[in-house]
């Protein structure tokens, strides 16, 4: 069957606003920063904003088609001053340096999670949705970035979350992993654009072990290294390192943070993560909501951790957060 054409469907009673409403939050935001954002292009055709207040630039990817209809269908609601050209470039702003993955303690307030489309599925899984009260206090304070954090950050697109966490652990060591070329150049791009000093970039992906993989790749993000999450436009090959060998090679000790968006090969870093997880004890934020072998990835994931010796917190959508037992205290 032929899908409909967006204009027809905007036709249909109801069908807009209920769009309007389910991307509440995400309207909210657009609304706050895009008057805080200047917009422009580099000389290589590449966009970016910049921030009036400080001056962090971000360059990233132009909208695609899919993100063209979203906001084909929120025009009502987006600020008349935003180009639909950078969108999608806003969107990840806000999903990835306001609100980053390795912030869980992050989420637009004032929302129901059903009000949060065009967020990613930790946004609509934070801390703040952990049913237990003093769970929530003692997670918000322990994925709290200190200011001399060691961080590895695995999954790290174009590198927006990284230069969060170079502000909000001004005196730590932030090293950001990703496989993808294309993603990487960006990420390369936005640190030394903004001369960012404390995170330092590896262009691999992460397994459980060393070697070579094939990556399926698809526009901007949707890239993986498993198959059966998704199969790619394209494919290439990349090196593979192992979580525990790339801290060996890079002379890290007393990682304090892992953090792992890695579309469905969370299970295979954590067993490439024995040493550390025995050694250093870090937090530990992964996406858990990907399928694989029918099964959720939250349910893979969490005996290998419990047999590391951690405490194990599962939203209601998959985002996983985890602690080491002698951390974890009145949360358990």
């Amino acid at each position: 069957m032929t899908a409909l054409p967006l204009s027809m469907k905007l036709l249909v009673p109801g069908y807009r606003g209920r769009w309007l409403a389910r991307y509440a939050g995400m309207i909210a935001e657009f609304e706050r920063v895009v008057p805080e954002l200047a917009f422009g292009t580099s000389d290589d055709g590449v966009p970016w904003i910049e921030r009036r207040e400080d001056g962090l630039r971000f360059h990233g990817f132009w909208t695609e088609p899919a993100n063209l209809e979203v906001w084909r269908i929120l025009r009502p609601a987006m600020p008349a001053a935003l180009d639909p050209r950078w969108f999608r470039l806003v969107k990840d702003y806000i999903n990835r340096f306001l609100y980053p993955h390795m912030r869980p303690d992050l989420r637009p307030h004032g929302f129901a999670p059903g009000a949060l489309f065009g967020f990613h599925g930790q946004h609509k899984d934070a801390i703040a949705d952990y049913p237990d009260e003093v769970a929530r206090a003692h997670l918000a304070a322990a994925f709290l970035p200190k200011p001399a954090d060691i961080v590895l950050d695995c999954g790290a697109f174009l590198g927006f979350g990284d230069l969060h966490m170079s502000r909000a652990a001004p005196r730590g060591r932030i090293i950001a992993v990703e496989p993808d070329v294309d993603c990487y150049a960006l990420l390369q791009r936005n640190l030394e654009h903004n001369r960012i000093s404390n995170v330092e970039t590896v262009q691999a992906a992460i397994w459980e072990s060393e070697g070579e993989l094939t990556l399926e790749r698809s526009f901007a993000q949707a890239n993986t290294l498993v198959a059966e999450v998704s199969r790619g436009e394209e494919t290439s090959t990349v090196e593979t390192v192992s979580v525990d060998a790339l801290l060996k090679r890079l002379k890290v000790r007393g990682l304090d943070m892992l953090s792992l968006t890695l579309n469905g090969a969370e299970v295979e870093a954590l067993k490439g993560a024995t040493r550390t997880l025995e050694r250093d004890r870090p937090r530990i934020r992964l996406a858990g909501w990907y399928h694989r072998g029918g099964k959720p990835i939250h349910e893979l994931v969490t005996p290998i951790l419990e047999a590391a010796g951690y405490w194990v917190f599962v939203g209601r959508r998959g985002n996983v957060m985890a602690l080491p037992e002698e951390k974890a205290g009145p949360a358990k």
